[in-house]
């Protein structure tokens, strides 16, 4: 089923800068064991500008498993949530997961 999902958290208020550098290496990481999918970071301008939002456009529940394991134990990864930890607000994550039904050309 191809899916949108997003993740978005809050950054301390000086941690933008570094919080968008951490979601750069964060695509490239997914973007390598999840090559078909679009992977995206992105920061709200206006109202809020203190977030981060990672999202991820492509297949999910399809026998991922073996990519997510090796994402989630690629040293990269690992090092880039240790940094998204220092900027991070802990407690303000949401995620949302939406199924795609038509597709728009």
């Amino acid at each position: 089923m191809k899916v949108i999902y997003t993740r978005t958290m809050r950054v301390k208020d000086d941690g933008l800068g570094k919080a968008m550098e951490i979601g750069k290496g964060l695509a490239a990481v997914r973007k390598k064991h999840y090559p078909n999918h679009e992977v995206y970071f992105s920061f709200q301008m206006g109202g809020d500008p203190r977030t981060i939002r990672e999202t991820l456009i492509g297949t999910m529940f399809e026998g991922d498993n073996e990519a997510d394991a090796n994402m989630s134990a690629d040293p990269e990864y690992i090092k880039l949530l240790d940094q998204l930890k220092e900027v991070a607000i802990e407690g303000t994550i949401k995620d949302e997961i939406r199924p795609i039904f038509s597709e728009g050309e």
